[in-house]
C-alpha cells in the first residue's frame, strides 16, 4: 500500500489562504484610504470655495463701509453748506427786505396800473375803486423786527382799507391798528373845511426767507 504525505500540501494551502486574506485586507485598506483621500479633496475644495466667498463678502462689506463713510462725510458737508446758505439768505433778506417793503407800501398807496394788477388786488380782497390819494403816511419807524406807522386819512374807512392791504402784505405780520382819531385841524378845499383823521398802525416785519424775483430786479436795474 502506497502512502502519500499530504501535510505539505495542506500547509501550502493554508499559506496561500493567508496570503489571499492579507492581500484582500490590504486591498480593502487601500480602497478605504483612496475613498478618504477623495473625500478630503472634495471637502478641501468646498472649504476653499467657502473661504473665497467669505473673502469676497469681507471685501464687499469693506467697500460698503467706505461708501457709508463717504456718504456721512457728504451729508456733513451738505449740512455745513446749507447752514452757510441760510446765513447768506438771511443777510440777503436783510439787505433787500427794506427796499421791497417800501415798494410794497408804495403799491398799497397806488391804483392798479393795468388789468393784471387789478385782478391781483381783487384776489387780495382790496377795494380797487379806493382813491389812494385819501391816505398818506407821515412817519415810519422800524427796529428789532417791529414797525410803527403814522399817517392821516380822509376818514376811518380809508384807514380800514389801508389796514386790510397791510394785513395781506408779504413783509408785514400781526398788523394792528392802535388808534384812529379826528385830527385837530383840517384842510381847506373849494367845498369847505375837510375833517381828517390821524391813525397809528404797528406790527412785525418779515424779511426772512425772502427771495427777490428776477424780473423785479431786472426792472430796478433798468
Amino acid at each position: 500500500m502506497i502512502r502519500v504525505n499530504l501535510l505539505p500540501i495542506k500547509q501550502a494551502r493554508r499559506r496561500s489562504a493567508g496570503r489571499t486574506q492579507l492581500l484582500l485586507f490590504a486591498g480593502l485598506l487601500i480602497a478605504e484610504l483612496a475613498i478618504l483621500f477623495v473625500f478630503y479633496l472634495v471637502e478641501s475644495e468646498k472649504l476653499s470655495t467657502r473661504e473665497s466667498e467669505v473673502t469676497g463678502l469681507q471685501r464687499e462689506v469693506s467697500a460698503l463701509e467706505s461708501e457709508v463713510a463717504d456718504a456721512r462725510t457728504l451729508e456733513q458737508e451738505a449740512e455745513a453748506l446749507n447752514a452757510q446758505l441760510a446765513v447768506l439768505n438771511n443777510l440777503e433778506a436783510q439787505r433787500i427786505g427794506p427796499v421791497r417793503m417800501l415798494d410794497e407800501i408804495q403799491a398799497m398807496l397806488s391804483p392798479p396800473r393795468d388789468e393784471e394788477e387789478r385782478v391781483a388786488q381783487l384776489r387780495k380782497d382790496w377795494n380797487v375803486e379806493w382813491d389812494t390819494r385819501r391816505l398818506w403816511v407821515e412817519s415810519f419807524s422800524e427796529g428789532e423786527g417791529a414797525f410803527e406807522l403814522e399817517g392821516m386819512a380822509g376818514s376811518a374807512d380809508d384807514v380800514a382799507e389801508f389796514l386790510q392791504r397791510m394785513t395781506t402784505a408779504r413783509h408785514f405780520a400781526n398788523v394792528q391798528l392802535e388808534y384812529v382819531e379826528t385830527a385837530g385841524g383840517g384842510r381847506s378845499s373849494s367845498a369847505g373845511q375837510v375833517r381828517l383823521v390821524n391813525f397809528r398802525i404797528f406790527g412785525e416785519l418779515s424779511y426772512l426767507g425772502y427771495a427777490p424775483a428776477p424780473e423785479a430786479d431786472a426792472e430796478q436795474g433798468s
